[in-house]
């Protein structure tokens, strides 16, 4: 009976010093991951999560990406618009120039000779005026047509988009393509019909940058967002090393006395044994 309750002793001995060391061992992959959790068996609620969280986190990086593109975007489109808006501005003054009867058809056609070539340059820009390849001005593009959004959000949906305003400020879009300044009478017309047109890009140049200010507003929501969610994630994720520390020092002290008393077991088995066999 004594050598079967040995035996046990025994076994029970072997089990603590295994159960030890596998504590101690998570304990070491812990402080060595600095994470809390490094697999399901850890806390499988809390790595269910911490997943979501991270997921969230990464969309709300992938969302800063976006209105950064979004809003350098707009500032290319604004800044093109005033350099529309200053050739508008300088073909009023040849029209004006060429309504007055003082000058002679041979300065009206010098006049609309530039005239001619603000248009064409106007039309240029318009048509080459881009972001990552994409139209801003023509609206021939998602992102000048109308169609296009801006995923500013970690979902789906039109809570997460923002819709891009239509911009089209070719010379056919704004009514100045067949605008002539060679005679007074077309020089009177184009007048009207440039004033008309610079109101046009005035409102596109509004339209871009009450866009950027909103994008910049979503910016800085999602950059709140983001900042706390990573610390949701990281009082969930992140391992406390002063606990950790804690924990490895009881677990080592354990270890310990575990191994030593296997020990003290094992010499008192054997001097058991010896003593059997001395009686024997």
């Amino acid at each position: 009976m004594a050598m079967l309750i040995d035996k046990a002793s025994g076994l029970g001995l072997n089990h603590q010093i295994s159960e030890r060391q596998k504590k101690l061992s998570k304990v070491h992959e812990k402080m060595g991951t600095g994470k809390e959790i490094n697999r399901a068996q850890d806390n499988a609620a809390g790595l269910a999560i911490a997943k979501l969280l991270e997921s969230m986190s990464r969309g709300y990086k992938a969302n800063a990406i976006n209105i950064g593109d979004g809003i350098s975007a707009m500032n290319i489109g604004e800044g093109a618009t005033q350099g529309i808006s200053d050739m508008l501005t300088r073909m009023r003054e040849l029209s004006t120039q060429a309504a007055n009867d003082t000058l002679t058809d041979s300065d009206r056609k010098a006049l609309n000779g530039e005239f001619q070539e603000l248009k064409k340059e106007i039309d240029r820009q318009t048509k080459s005026t881009q972001f990552n390849t994409q139209d801003l001005l023509s609206g021939q593009s998602p992102m000048s047509d109308g169609t296009g959004k801006l995923q500013v959000g970690p979902n789906a949906g039109g809570a997460n988009q923002i819709d891009v305003a239509p911009h089209n400020l070719t010379p056919d879009a704004i009514g100045v393509a067949q605008l002539d300044i060679s005679t007074r009478a077309g020089a009177v017309a184009a007048m009207d019909g440039i004033e008309q047109a610079n109101k046009t890009v005035l409102e596109s140049r509004v339209s871009f940058g009450v866009q950027t200010n909103r994008l910049e507003h979503a910016y800085n929501n999602n950059s709140n967002m983001n900042i706390n969610t990573t610390a949701a994630l990281q009082m969930i994720e992140d391992l406390d090393f002063a606990k950790a520390a804690m924990d490895k020092a009881r677990e080592e002290i354990l270890n310990q006395s575990a191994v030593m008393a296997q020990r003290n077991f094992q010499d008192i088995s054997r001097n058991s044994m010896l003593a059997l066999l001395g009686q024997s």
